[in-house]
């Protein structure tokens, strides 16, 4: 198929959506570890394969010490050479790069975006004798992330898994036990709804006036996560669409109740308004508790005198959930495949996740399974406390079109945030909305 042919097809689908956003400093990290992976018994011809990322600060770090690691440990004379991309924008470069022939031979692809990026020809099928070439053993991934990657049928894959990764509720030992709530090692917690807003009130009446009883962006996507996060505890709740996915589909009780509850917590001033760098307000110590994903473990572990605590998000309904996302390793398409950069490619994908115990390192959890039972992960402070969480992973649902609405309802929730709109008029606006999107 010749680029103009592939790039009529693909305009329409060059959308951005907005992934994990993050702020910090990581740390250089290369370890002893050995996985078992065995490299080819004689050295090929060197080739350098591309690595594209949407990473940044403490995530880019690790990263980097990867990629460095594997370039000098590898004897395939492979050079990975990685490019790092805000994540702002890297899900309109990627496409972009794909639609005119330059897409990098290796690429982080969120498993939010396979229902999208599949049918658009976006990415190359993994065929079963290259993977059993390259030592992947799909076997050995996390199920639950695996299929997300896995198209028409369940014959193809679309993408080696390298983590889940999904949002925790932080908490500041020191104002917790100032306001009496944490004792012994344990946070002190009654649960639903009431038993949240009593935790963060009094919380309120203890802190400083400038320590957030909990921080949360008005802006952005966080606050979305965190309505969908309690949207998806309720009982026929996280839907939003008809089993088809072409149309707009609620559980309107559920949602109205789950943002009533959300929209309670700023009017009552428990998540302060105007709140732009909640990942630094934590770290120094200008928040008691903090809704944010895993990937900031690495980086408040260096935070200078913050003694903190890590745990999934409370259950404040009828069952654990929170929002959450997978980074994998997938092929983006080229206009003239280059067989030995593919092999390449795999190579380094299985490797990258049979060391996934490092890269955890930066608060994620591994999808290759005997990664995350390592000793080496399970060594990991904090990690345990919430690791059992990647089983109630609420993930947006797929659809080609979720980029689209999850921006609409950022949209939403920051008119209601800044007193433009209430709750029953975006409840009113939801399924139109998206109706619309789905219409394009």
């Amino acid at each position: 198929m010749s680029r103009r042919e592939r790039g009529k097809g693909y305009k329409k689908l060059l959308w951005i959506v907005p992934a994990a956003m993050l702020l910090g400093l990581g740390i250089w990290l290369v370890s002893g570890y050995k996985n078992g992976y065995e490299a080819p018994a004689a050295p090929e011809e060197p080739v350098t394969i591309d690595f594209w990322t949407p990473f940044s600060g403490g995530d880019s770090s690790f990263m980097n010490a990867l990629v460095a690691r594997y370039n000098a440990e590898n004897q395939d004379g492979v050079i990975v050479r990685m490019n790092n991309n805000k994540l702002d924008d890297y899900y309109t470069k990627l496409p972009t790069a794909i639609v005119t022939g330059e897409a990098p031979d290796i690429a982080i692809v969120h498993v939010s975006q396979y229902a999208q990026y599949v049918p658009a020809g976006f990415l190359t099928k993994i065929g079963a004798a290259e993977a059993e070439e390259a030592g992947i053993d799909w076997a050995g991934y996390n199920l639950n992330i695996l299929r997300r990657t896995v198209f028409e049928n369940g014959n193809y894959h679309y993408g080696v898994p390298l983590d889940a990764h999904f949002s925790v509720l932080y908490y500041n030992k020191k104002w917790l036990e100032k306001a009496g709530l944490y004792e012994n090692g344990q946070v002190k917690m009654e649960p639903g709804e009431q038993g949240f807003t009593d935790f963060l009130e009094q919380l309120q009446g203890s802190v400083p006036a400038d320590v957030a009883p909990l921080a949360v962006p008005n802006v952005r996507i966080d606050s979305l996560w965190l309505w969908w996060s309690l949207y998806s505890q309720i009982d026929g709740g996280g839907t939003l669409y008809t089993a088809d996915g072409k149309h707009a589909e609620l559980d309107m009780p559920a949602a109205e109740r789950s943002l009533n509850y959300v929209d309670s917590l700023y009017r009552k001033g428990l998540i302060p308004p105007d709140i732009n760098d909640a990942t630094s307000q934590f770290a120094r110590g200008k928040a008691a508790t903090l809704f944010l994903g895993v990937w900031s473990i690495g980086l408040f572990e260096q935070a200078e005198d913050l003694d903190f605590g890590v745990m999934p998000l409370p259950q404040i309904y009828d069952r654990p959930a929170s929002w959450g996302d997978a980074h994998t390793l997938a092929l983006p398409t080229q206009p003239e495949p280059d067989p030995a950069k593919r092999r390449a490619a795999l190579r380094f994908a299985d490797w990258l996740t049979r060391h996934g115990d490092v890269w955890a390192k930066a608060g994620h959890i591994p999808a290759f399974e005997a990664a995350a039972r390592s000793t080496e992960f399970l060594a990991l402070p904090h990690r345990s406390d919430y690791a059992a969480a990647a089983d109630d992973v609420a993930y947006f649902p797929d659809n080609p079109r979720q980029g689209r609405v999850s921006d609409a309802l950022v949209g939403e929730l920051e008119r209601i945030w800044s007193g433009r709109q209430t709750v029953a008029g975006m409840l009113k606006r939801l399924e139109p909305t998206i109706d619309r999107i789905l219409e394009e």
